[in-house]
């Protein structure tokens, strides 16, 4: 398999490598920000409630920013999109930094969210762009992941140790806030000078028509307006289930492992970190699992292991063991949210995927939005069990609308639409 992955990344096309190489540095931030958020705003007095509204207010936002992104996209391009977002983002870190109050949180929650939006509507589309084919989307976008998620472990056990190292004054977490902030700014900045601003496939096409023209074939009917309708709305629905499932459990991680077992943020950051690692393993195995047994199977498979997994977490055990299915957990759902993000994208039109990356994040932050609100609700009643299977029954619902909408859809698309 690492012979496999390593010729992977010797065939990219040089913008994807770029790509991929500049995520080291915003996973590194994205794991900082991640564990130590809660932690401080529970160190200013806020309350899991206080937490839970605060989490679905940025769901929230990215759901309502992300058609008029999808629409800015269009006019400003996907890089410049992408670079400004990222910058946005680290205006939020430095303000979460300085902020104490519920207002100032909030502001900085709604800056960070819409730059999380520019990056999450300009992303997927801009790495696709410098692809030449559409296996190499399935593997760019699994590398880039894996590279996201191994730096993000990275950062998140930074998060563990950087309020020991650098203490700060409103609470112990206020510098690494700043650290997180120097890191996505440095990845914005490498972004907007060494990424390019060419299209890998359009210039694939171009050179073979310039070579030969009179052999170029002629371009494939586009589907009925309807049916290319529909299938956005399943992708979406689909989308949606993934957000809803996210959001019920992986925001507060670090609160239930900090109330239900009593660990020290050292621990929590040290085993989050080795989540990330095993997200790492998910996001490198995901492309091989699919050139193995096809989607079709991957994706019957990975819903049904997720589902098994985190119901299991549900049940009182000590903590070893929950550390270990939370590894186990780790794995599979990268490959399961891998594949269903890069199986959607790849399946849209070049012409249709702004209008996808809008819609997509729309249902992923509505679901997400939901789900952070009643985690939130739950949370604070010392609820630590009913998450766990209130995820396992959105996995469940995801796999349902799978089978019933989305597979079949997938089955009878055109060889070349996208």
């Amino acid at each position: 398999m690492w012979t496999y992955t390593a010729n992977l990344v010797r065939e990219l096309s040089p913008g994807v490598k770029r790509f991929i190489a500049t995520e080291s540095l915003f996973g590194i931030a994205s794991g900082i920000f991640a564990l130590i958020l809660n932690l401080h705003l529970l160190d200013l007095g806020f309350s899991n409630d206080d937490i839970g509204r605060i989490t679905s207010l940025g769901a929230l936002t990215i759901g309502l920013a992300s058609l008029p992104a999808g629409i800015a996209v269009r006019r400003i391009g996907r890089k410049t999109m992408l670079v400004a977002g990222m910058l946005l983002a680290f205006l939020a870190l430095a303000l979460f930094g300085v902020a104490t109050s519920l207002a100032a949180i909030t502001a900085a929650q709604l800056i960070w969210s819409l730059g999380i939006t520019a990056v999450v509507n300009s992303e997927i589309q801009l790495i696709f762009q410098y692809c030449r084919t559409k296996k190499e989307e399935t593997s760019a976008y699994s590398l880039l992941f894996a590279m996201f998620t191994f730096f993000t472990g990275v950062g998140t056990w930074l998060g563990g140790y950087l309020p020991q190292w650098l203490p700060g004054h409103t609470t112990v977490y206020q510098y690494a806030f700043f650290v997180a902030g120097a890191c996505l700014g440095l990845s914005g900045i490498l972004r907007g000078l060494l990424l390019p601003s060419t299209h890998a496939r359009a210039e694939a096409t171009a050179g073979a028509e310039t070579a030969s023209p009179a052999s170029a074939a002629p371009a494939a009917p586009k589907p009925k307006k309807r049916r290319a309708t529909a299938f956005l709305l399943a992708l979406s629905l689909l989308v949606f289930s993934s957000g809803f499932a996210y959001g019920l459990l992986s925001p507060f991680l670090n609160v239930i492992l900090k109330f239900r077992y009593a660990m020290a943020d050292g621990t929590i950051s040290g085993l989050l970190a080795l989540s990330g690692f095993f997200f790492f393993l998910g996001s490198i195995v995901m492309p091989y699992a699919v050139e193995r047994w096809g989607s079709r199977r991957t994706f019957v498979f990975l819903f049904l292991y997720n589902a098994a997994i985190v119901a299991l977490m549900a049940a009182a055990m000590p903590a070893a063991a929950f550390a270990v299915l939370l590894l186990l957990r780790g794995t599979g759902f990268t490959m399961l949210n891998n594949l269903t993000d890069s199986e959607c994208m790849s399946a849209v039109a070049e012409a249709d995927r702004n209008l996808f990356a809008g819609l997509r994040t729309v249902s992923r932050s509505v679901g997400n939005t939901i789900a952070s609100y009643g985690a939130g609700i739950i949370l604070a009643g010392n609820h630590y069990s009913l998450p766990f299977l209130l995820t396992a029954a959105a996995v469940l619902a995801g796999y349902a609308v799978y089978a019933w909408f989305v597979q079949g859809m997938l089955d009878r698309r055109p060889e070349g639409q996208t």
